[in-house]
């Protein structure tokens, strides 16, 4: 192993970076911890159209993430940008609107590194993570299960990339 080995930087991108995205940050962080790859890969997230720059996570998702033992709390919402698509590896978006967003965004030939978050995960049927925003605290822990449920197979794909 190298002395100084690049991490791999990996981005979760939803619209505000307040609910999907920061519960994804910590969920995936709480994953690779597990897995061993934690300190080989940097995990960040923001949002397309982030309009509330610098507000914490809404509280539902911090409660629902708290419940679980993962503190989001110190994520900060800030908007995607081509720097951010550039120096990461890994751009997983929450919904088509959010790919359509970073395809605008990204260098044509650097699509190659964006992927929705639950396209790597075997015999899923949900292929977006629904915006729990407008909804309920039941939402939230709804939405907080399906991006879980997503995380051994997204742990898997990483760890098949970097090795």
């Amino acid at each position: 192993m190298a002395l100084f080995q690049r991490k791999t930087h990996i981005l979760l991108v939803c619209t505000e970076n307040i609910c999907r995205s920061p519960m994804a940050e910590g969920l995936l962080r709480h994953h690779l911890q597990q897995s061993g790859l934690h300190g080989r890969v940097e995990v960040s997230s923001a949002g397309t159209r982030s309009s509330l720059p610098g507000c914490r996570p809404d509280q539902r998702a911090q409660k629902v993430a708290a419940a679980r033992g993962i503190d989001i709390s110190g994520i900060k919402a800030r908007r995607v940008t081509l720097r951010d698509l550039q120096r990461s590896d890994f751009v997983f978006a929450m919904d088509e609107t959010n790919m359509r967003d970073l395809r605008e965004l990204c260098p044509p030939d650097q699509h190659d590194k964006l992927s929705f978050l639950l396209s790597h995960q075997g015999g899923q049927f949900v292929t977006e993570v629904p915006d729990p925003y407008f909804g309920s605290a039941e939402g939230f822990a709804r939405v907080f299960r399906i991006i879980d449920d997503a995380m051994d197979g997204l742990v898997s794909h990483i760890q098949g990339r970097i090795g």
